[in-house]
């Protein structure tokens, strides 16, 4: 599952294996050799120039190994962490997954290294959203396989390399044109974008459609609903309604809205598209079995493997409904990946020195013009020759305020499953087995049930 879906929480066996990680004599099998694991695909070649250029500096081989997908790569981490094998460097999810792996004890507390001329060189915002909160930790609650109550508010376990935002919309111009859409000035509005869908799908039903990976739930609550959301309630509304008081209620009014726009999508979705993985809703556009594409900034990589054209592709942000509270919504960069060092690893100063490269001027460049994704780095303009990853780097605000919407800003949640639990509720009204009314006394249900739990 791919960066903006970190927030999901790891399964229960990694708050049982801290004691074997802490204990453990692995790491990597040789003195010469940093080893590094991902979950992503796309960032292996990426990974390894970075190991490469750092390697033949510090005469130290760099070995990038991937697991994928998520699930797999969270049962090669536990099995690894019990069998004392876990490598040196682990790519983990960004606010969330870097937590959980902490508090379980397989990950260093890198605080006294990240020092202030290492955060200097970060995109605006990223060094403060990589840093856990004690309001993060206060709501993880007691339960063991959530919990992060062992670890201390303002550190860092990990660091961040690679940036960006979900609600990112990917649309095939050519599909656009032959349906009569401009696919030179991107929708303005929620309404605007509904109405070319509307266009591209009476065009042809086979290929006008949306996608994304409704088969992985989450995809459609953290990189369409929850941006549309926020700006149609505005600020403290849209964490209002998450908190304890849950103050709107999910069952209000305003709320209940929300859920009517997102069902506007219902008939637009592609044929088949529940049944589609994050990888295969990103195959089906990019062999133009659909006109519109939800991801994130993280999702022109994967296109880009699926060989699709680039000069066809436009991109832009999920655009805000003309009745919502906040007219023009602001992507702000957030961390959604990041490296952190193993408590086993052999070579936890090389382990470092490795990440302060990856995330130097010099090696985030190099990363993003291979992995074609946005550094955590604040890189010049001029590093980034490919035109698509240009308007990725356009997505991204650079200003705050209350128009700003921060997608792993979690702190509202309870602990537990609620997302997870959330993000199914919401694909009944694309699989059409529930109405927004109904929807949204069953969210009302869940987060009381939710909060309940952890008093």
């Amino acid at each position: 599952m791919q960066r903006s879906l970190k927030a999901v929480a790891l399964v229960t066996a990694f708050a049982t294996v801290s004691a074997l990680a802490a204990c453990s004599t692995g790491g990597a099998s040789s003195e010469e050799v940093l080893s590094v694991w991902t979950f992503k695909q796309s960032e292996v070649e990426a990974l390894q120039a970075v190991g490469d250029a750092w390697g033949s500096e510090n005469e130290m081989k760099v070995e990038v190994s991937v697991y994928t997908p998520d699930d797999a790569y969270a049962t090669k981490i536990q099995s690894a962490a019990k069998a004392g094998t876990l490598p040196d460097v682990l790519s983990v999810h960004s606010q969330g997954e870097d937590w959980k792996l902490a508090q379980a004890g397989i990950i260093k507390d890198l605080t006294d290294v990240f020092d202030a001329d290492w955060q200097g060189q970060f995109l605006p915002g990223i060094v403060d959203a990589a840093a856990i909160t004690q309001t993060q930790i206060d709501n993880s609650g007691d339960d063991p396989t959530s919990t992060l109550k062992d670890l201390e508010a303002g550190n860092f376990y990990s660091v961040p390399f690679l940036a960006g935002t979900p609600g990112v919309v990917f649309a095939r111009k050519s599909l656009l044109e032959a349906a009569g859409v401009d696919s030179a000035t991107p929708p303005a509005s929620w309404e605007e974008w509904v109405e070319s869908m509307t266009a591209t799908v009476e065009n042809d039903p086979a290929t006008g459609g949306l996608v994304t990976g409704l088969s992985v739930p989450e995809t459609g609550l953290f990189w369409l609903y929850r941006p549309m959301a926020y700006a149609y309630l505005g600020k403290d509304a849209f964490y209002g309604r998450d908190s304890v008081d849950q103050s709107p209620s999910w069952d209000s009014a305003e709320s209940v809205e929300t859920l009517k726009l997102y069902d506007q999508l219902s008939p637009l979705w592609a044929p088949g598209v529940l049944s589609l993985g994050i990888d295969q809703a990103d195959q089906a556009f990019a062999d133009g079995s659909a006109a519109w594409d939800v991801g994130g900034t993280f999702t022109l990589s994967s296109l880009t493997t699926f060989g699709v054209d680039a000069s066809d592709i436009s991109v832009f942000p999920v655009p805000p409904s003309t009745t919502g509270k906040i007219q023009t919504i602001a992507y702000p960069a957030s961390p959604l990946i990041s490296g952190a060092v193993t408590n086993t690893s052999k070579h936890q100063d090389e382990a470092v020195s490795f990440l302060k490269y990856l995330t130097s001027v010099e090696g985030a460049a190099l990363f993003a013009s291979t992995a074609l994704d946005l550094p955590a780095t604040a890189v010049p303009e001029s590093a980034l020759t490919d035109p698509l990853l240009k308007q990725l780097v356009a997505v991204i605000a650079t200003t705050s305020g209350d128009e700003t919407f921060a997608p792993n800003d979690f702190s509202a949640q309870p602990a537990g499953t609620v997302l997870h639990d959330a993000s199914v509720l919401l694909t009944n009204l694309p699989a059409k087995t529930d109405t927004p009314d109904g929807l949204g006394r069953s969210m009302s249900e869940l987060y009381t049930a939710a909060w309940a739990a952890i008093k």
